[in-house]
């Protein structure tokens, strides 16, 4: 009886293992299924939305293999005066200032939020944090004329000054995480053996942050690259677009280039995946981080 009762035990055990990974992979499918219905489209012949192949009857795979698409925006332009080495050399300047400024400003407003005491020093950090409740496109107009009556309306600032701001909120309170999860004992003996406040910060404590640094470099990366609204609103001039208004730009009212679009996407998620893979590790730890002292 007890053999049976355990045979029943690991049957069921086993059917809602099953289950679990048949959810799983049921929901992985839907949610990359419109992915993998892009990548048909980029290499397929033609701008037309039609339904591609299926393999086993709900796989896309594309109509006629062909990289023409991809030919087609490194060459050519489709509506605007500007092309694809301007859009991605907008996106590059846009976006290394964008996590430069975030990173130089962050390392020492969350070692002094760690290791300083200062009055209002509560009030602040509630400040830095209070953005983060609301809707980042409910501050876009109030930016633009803001913008605009410094006349920076239609220039790389005018988009890099946002973004830098935008990502400080969350990225001050990972960094003081980080330095916060440093025990205080290594500064002091370091000072002990007669190293400034500076040389602590940049020789001892800066290489132990490195994770949350690489997560405050992806947070501004990530927001900076794929941002749409915001540059879309400050910049009118084509010559400052990036990659993201370009690839707006193939929508048009009469016809629309679903299969330029479509390849344009991949070339923009391309440099977003490498930096996620070489940096996930990062990520981890460095959200974590300070969640376990000592």
């Amino acid at each position: 009886m007890k053999g049976n009762h355990n045979t029943g035990k690991s049957a069921r055990k086993l059917v809602s293992t099953g289950a679990k990974h048949l959810f799983l992979i049921l929901m992985s499918l839907i949610s990359i299924y419109p992915v993998l219905y892009v990548i048909a489209l980029a290499f397929s012949q033609g701008e037309s939305l039609a339904m591609p192949n299926l393999l086993l009857g709900f796989i896309p795979l594309p109509t006629r293999f062909t990289l023409e698409h991809f030919t087609s925006i490194l060459h050519l332009q489709v509506v605007t005066g500007s092309n694809f080495p301007v859009w991605v050399r907008n996106s590059l300047l846009i976006t290394t200032t964008t996590v430069v400024g975030a990173v130089a400003l962050t390392l020492p407003a969350g070692y002094a939020f760690s290791r300083r005491s200062f009055r209002g020093q509560q009030a602040s950090m509630f400040s830095f944090l209070l953005p983060t409740m609301f809707p980042g496109v409910v501050t876009i107009i109030p930016q633009f004329l803001l913008f605009a009556s410094l006349g920076l309306v239609d220039t790389y600032w005018a988009v890099i000054i946002p973004f830098i701001v935008g990502s400080l909120s969350l990225s001050i309170f990972i960094m003081k995480s980080a330095f916060d999860s440093i025990p205080r004992e290594i500064d002091e003996a370091a000072m002990i053996d007669g190293a400034g406040e500076f040389r602590i910060f940049y020789r001892m404590l800066v290489p132990l942050t490195l994770p949350s640094i690489a997560t405050v470099g992806l947070w501004s990366f990530m927001g900076a690259w794929l941002d749409f609204a915001l540059s879309h609103v400050m910049l009118s001039n084509n010559s400052l677009w990036t990659l993201p208004l370009a690839l707006y730009d193939f929508l048009q009212p009469n016809y629309t280039y679903y299969g330029s679009f479509s390849a344009l996407s991949l070339v923009m998620a391309i440099p977003v995946f490498v930096v996620f893979m070489v940096f996930q590790k990062y990520l981890v730890s460095g959200l974590t981080a300070g969640s376990v002292k000592g």
